[in-house]
Parts: C-alpha cells; sequence; structure tokens
C-alpha cells in the first residue's frame, strides 16, 4: 500500500508541474517536468513517455477540484442516489466539455502497458470521484459487493460509455445523459436493494 501511495505521489507531482509550466506559458518536455518535479527524467519518461500526454492530462488534472466540489454539494445525510445523480451530471458535462482531449488520452494509452506493476497506464480519477460519491456506503454494503458496485459505475459513466453511446448508439449529447443516469441508478439499486 505504501508503495502505490507513493506511486500516486510521483504521478500526482510530474501532473502538478506540468500544470505550473503550462499555466506560465511554456510547453514544458517530460524532462523540464522531471526537473521541476524534482523526480528523476528516467522515472518521469515510465509515467509519461511524451510531453504531449503529459500536457493532456495536466490540463485535465485541472478539472478535479470543480468534480470535488460537485459531488460535496449536497447536505449532510443525503440519500447517495443524490450524490451520484451529481456525480452523473459533472463527469458529463466534463466530459463534453473536454472530449476530444479524453479521445486523445485514450489513443495515448490504448496500447501501452502498465507503468509498472500495479500502476495502470492511465490516471484513476474516474475511479476516485466514484470512491468519493459512494463513500457513506462503507460499512452499509459488503466489501466486495461495493467494489463491484464502483467498478461498475466507473463503466456507465465517463469518455467510454459516453463514445460508445455517441459513435455507436448515434445518441446526441442529452440522451447519452439520460443513458448514463439510468444505468447508473439502475447498479445503485441493484446494490443497495432501494
Amino acid at each position: 500500500m505504501a508503495r502505490d501511495n507513493q506511486k500516486r505521489r510521483t504521478r500526482k507531482a510530474l501532473v502538478e508541474a506540468a500544470g505550473r509550466l503550462i499555466a506560465e506559458g511554456r510547453r514544458p518536455s517530460v524532462a523540464e517536468v522531471a526537473d521541476a518535479a524534482d523526480i528523476s527524467r528516467r522515472t518521469a519518461y515510465r509515467y509519461f513517455p511524451s510531453a504531449e500526454q503529459l500536457s493532456v492530462e495536466a490540463t485535465l488534472e485541472a478539472t478535479r477540484q470543480n468534480m470535488e466540489l460537485s459531488i460535496d454539494a449536497g447536505r449532510s445525510g443525503e440519500p447517495v442516489a443524490d450524490r451520484v445523480d451529481r456525480l452523473v451530471d459533472a463527469l458529463s458535462a466534463m466530459t463534453l466539455a473536454n472530449e476530444a482531449l479524453l479521445r486523445q488520452m485514450i489513443r495515448f494509452t490504448i496500447d501501452r502497458d502498465p507503468i509498472e506493476p500495479g500502476v495502470p497506464p492511465r490516471p484513476a480519477r474516474r475511479l476516485e470521484y466514484v470512491e468519493r460519491t459512494l463513500a457513506p456506503l462503507q460499512g452499509g454494503l459488503d466489501r466486495d459487493e461495493l467494489d463491484r458496485l464502483t467498478h461498475a459505475l466507473t463503466v456507465v459513466i465517463g469518455i467510454e460509455s459516453t463514445i460508445v453511446l455517441r459513435d455507436i448508439c448515434g445518441l446526441d449529447s442529452a440522451e447519452i445523459l439520460r443513458v448514463q443516469h439510468w444505468a447508473a441508478g439502475a447498479l445503485l439499486a441493484a446494490a443497495t436493494g432501494k
């Protein structure tokens, strides 16, 4: 677990350093970002083989705070279904606003092996958002059931779901959102019996 946390911190440090350099109006190389983050260049290239991939991720990372605020915007003790609805709405809005960047991120990582054992080739922002949304269910659901629900929700929302619904099913943005709400609600109801 400590090693996994270190891997997350390394990725986060690189993305934050890239974000700072981009905010200064620069188009940094992976080596420049590694230097700014005080991380070895070799390690940085393991996480991000190209500056373009690092820039895309840094740009998308800027959406994190708004996502977290959206998830936590409700009243204390509200139904988890309300939190899930807010997550679906916020993630859909972020996906539509950044669809080209998100598609680009998929292109960068689709054929890429894991960075190293235990480190997937893409960041886990969506997984973190779903975990945050479902946090009130901890202790109320069996751990395996909560994990299954968490993983299932990550499948039915976000860019991959949007690509399937738009490119294969031919749905427009409004209908995509309706389907994602329905799927998320159905999964939550199946897991919680409510």
